[in-house]
């Protein structure tokens, strides 16, 4: 399939924190399956990850809008300290903003919620569905996810986890060896798909954009 060039008209909603900071979603009401996708946290420190784009949901709304077009539900929302949410960001408190969406979305009504991590998100979500009773994702998808970030170590939890777990990384960098290895400790892992190296002069988005949403689609109907 091929991304939206324009994603549909979402709703902007603001979801309160235990802690009573005020984040900001995009939300796109559709289909019985909601997926939950989070956006990295922004890396400011020199030898993380690099100079990046503030990371916030319009990083991702090529792609979360083409998930809506789909039909699915989607809630793409800003960490605290990110794009349009307000409060500090500090990492630890990754576990706490993630947990108030995934709390959104059980409010609504849905009972089919599927996280879509992208790189800490996805570290994130992993120690949220181990560690919280209250939080138990149907599928986790991570995606290029460390397994240590900030602080947070899935290996505790990978064994006991008992939401189906899917692991996609890029032969670029070491994604495919920190995937590989937690696929093999998941108790309920779907597998890890590697994609290859994104040719010079070209973004992983031109090249493998369409086969990666369309994986993550398979992986949500299939749990």
């Amino acid at each position: 399939m091929d991304l939206v060039a324009e994603p549909p008209a979402w709703e902007d909603v603001t979801i309160t924190t235990e802690d009573g900071v005020d984040l900001y979603a995009r939300y796109w009401p559709g289909g019985p399956t909601a997926l939950l996708v989070g956006h990295d946290y922004s890396v400011t420190a020199a030898g993380a990850f690099g100079q990046r784009p503030d990371q916030s949901s319009e990083v991702f709304v090529q792609f979360t809008g083409t998930f809506a077009n789909e039909g699915y539900t989607v809630l793409s929302p800003d960490y605290r300290g990110h794009g349009q949410s307000g409060g500090e960001f500090r990492p630890q408190d990754g576990p706490i903003d993630l947990k108030a969406a995934y709390r959104f979305l059980v409010e609504q009504g849905y009972e089919k919620i599927v996280m879509v991590g992208w790189i800490g998100s996805g570290t994130t979500a992993v120690v949220l569905d181990g560690d919280d009773e209250e939080v138990a994702f149907d599928g986790i998808t991570l995606l290029f996810s460390p397994p240590q970030d900030h602080g947070m170590d899935v290996n505790a939890f990978l064994e006991d986890l008992e939401a189906p777990t899917f692991f996609i990384a890029s032969n670029q960098g070491t994604t495919a060896s920190w995937a590989r290895r937690m696929s093999n400790k998941a108790t309920n892992s779907v597998g890890a798909f590697v994609f290859e190296n994104v040719p010079t002069g070209l973004t992983f988005t031109d090249v493998f954009g369409p086969e990666l949403v369309g994986r993550i689609l398979d992986f949500a109907d299939s749990v």
